[in-house]
């Protein structure tokens, strides 16, 4: 009789864990509140990935691409890039156009990389014959976008070297 009573007490208590563990299973997640994102500003701040192109852009978890803001009144140099603003900039998420700085602001690019944006690294982004900012072709450069996979090699020997 005794050990009757004790199983019983295991059994239900074996059921009891079960509709537990269903419950924790089955019960909606509560998500903490995301931070409201309407500027880059706070889509930086909400520690979302910024893109390093000129303008710099956030992009959200949802998928929304916040540009920075940078005014109407350009440098000569951009802070720390080397890239004179001549009315051109370099834009793109991984520096492969050369546009208006007008354009510049409105630009947005996937990030990806292709062999041959190293070979813009050096390259002059300035207004070209037509008056359109382009990249200037020089020997360099045109020998370089024809093997592009030469200059890869030497960036990524630089990068083990570091």
């Amino acid at each position: 009789m005794q050990a009757l009573k004790i199983l019983g007490l295991l059994l239900l208590a074996g059921v009891l864990a079960v509709i537990a563990l269903v419950l924790i299973k089955v019960a909606p997640r509560v998500n903490p509140p995301q931070p409201v994102v309407a500027n880059f500003e706070e889509c930086a701040a909400a520690g979302n990935p910024v893109m390093e192109s000129y303008p710099r852009q956030c992009r959200t978890e949802d998928g929304r691409i916040f540009v920075e803001e940078v005014g109407d009144t350009y440098p000569s140099q951009l802070p720390d890039s080397g890239i004179t603003t001549n009315g051109c900039a370099v834009a793109g998420c991984s520096g492969q156009l050369c546009v208006s700085i007008e354009e510049a602001n409105d630009t947005v690019t996937t990030c990806e990389f292709r062999a041959e944006y190293a070979c813009y690294r050096e390259a002059s982004c300035e207004p070209q014959a037509d008056g359109k900012c382009g990249w200037t072709q020089t020997t360099e450069l045109t020998q370089c976008l024809a093997n592009p996979s030469a200059m890869e090699s030497e960036t990524q020997m630089e990068l083990e070297v570091r």
